[in-house]
């Protein structure tokens, strides 16, 4: 049986969430990332850092790499938001038509910057133009935020950290996953004062952490997995769980609150080597878990994000339950 097709009204509500949450952790005029199409002459940059749409939900992850390629002076443009989704979450619910077509008009964002190299950010976006578009004959490359930062290594100045032993969660099944893994694993690998213990994976975890995966494994299956490998670790005398991809931090950071462990992003571990640290917003509101102190915090960046303090208060109550 074919997939029905979501309404028009599904998408405009998944989208909203995360413009909300992502105006929540961030007022427009501290935003340098494009989260839509350019309307004046578009200035020429070597490469358009593609953040795709989900990790919007946590803002400091966009504010490291920004600054983490400041710092390597690249000239670079960072876009994201819906304007430039990959088309997966149509392709995902059976609209192939409307997938390939917003997939087709990002590309063609893309080149209005005249890139060298599109690096990306989502799994799922290189997923999507890698093996469904299949968009080989193109004028730029595509290539991962982890590999892209493995091949300019030259460019950070790592200092050293205070003691650290650190399990990457990772992803498997794929060439493209295993690259990834092995990149993050070489970064961390390069910070002073790091250890880093590998406590393998499980092909189960799908490309990366999402509702849909552990909807088809179930949530007490998908549970005991996930734990099982916090454990691990733990086990192992590791004192941070660095998570790979921001779906996965967003789902694992809340075994904070139930394990002598912090679960930290890969990136803020490399940003916080070359002096750069953005707080994890999502990770506190998550762990604080206390509707009334969220809103209290977020309204100033919801009022300049133009957006209803009601309907602020509907997306904390749905994203940050009460604990």
């Amino acid at each position: 049986m074919a997939q029905e097709k979501p309404d028009r009204g599904f998408y405009q509500k998944y989208y909203r969430e995360i413009d909300v949450v992502h105006g929540l952790q961030s007022a427009p005029e501290d935003r340098d990332w494009l989260l839509s199409t350019p309307k004046d002459d578009v200035k020429q940059s070597d490469i358009v850092l593609y953040l795709g749409c989900n990790v919007l939900r946590t803002t400091h992850m966009i504010r490291t790499v920004t600054d983490i390629f400041k710092l390597m002076g690249i000239s670079y443009a960072a876009v994201g938001g819906k304007t430039y989704c990959c088309g997966i979450q149509h392709f995902q619910r059976g609209d192939e038509e409307s997938g390939r077509s917003v997939a087709a008009t990002t590309a063609a964002n893309f080149q209005m910057f005249n890139p060298q190299q599109v690096v990306m950010w989502c799994p799922s976006c290189i997923y999507f133009y890698d093996d469904i578009m299949d968009m080989r004959q193109k004028s730029f490359d595509f290539n991962h935020v982890t590999q892209f930062l493995v091949d300019n290594l030259d460019k950070l100045d790592f200092k050293p950290q205070p003691a650290t032993t650190v399990a990457l969660h990772y992803h498997t099944g794929r060439p493209q996953s295993d690259a990834e893994a092995q990149s993050a694993f070489t970064l961390l690998s390069k910070l002073p004062g790091v250890t880093v213990v590998d406590v393998g994976t499980d092909a189960r975890f799908g490309r990366h952490c999402t509702p849909a995966v552990r909807e088809r494994m179930g949530a007490d299956e998908w549970e005991a997995m996930s734990t099982g490998f916090v454990e691990q670790a733990i086990n192992k005398g590791i004192d941070t769980f660095a998570t790979l991809y921001h779906g996965c931090q967003r789902h694992m950071c809340r075994y904070e609150a139930d394990y002598p462990v912090k679960v930290e992003h890969y990136l803020t571990l490399v940003g916080r080597a070359l002096g750069i640290e953005h707080e994890d917003l999502h990770k506190k509101h998550v762990l604080l878990g206390d509707v009334d102190a969220i809103m209290e915090e977020t309204s100033p960046c919801a009022i300049a994000s133009g957006i209803p303090l009601d309907e602020a208060r509907q997306v904390i109550e749905k994203v940050y339950p009460a604990r």
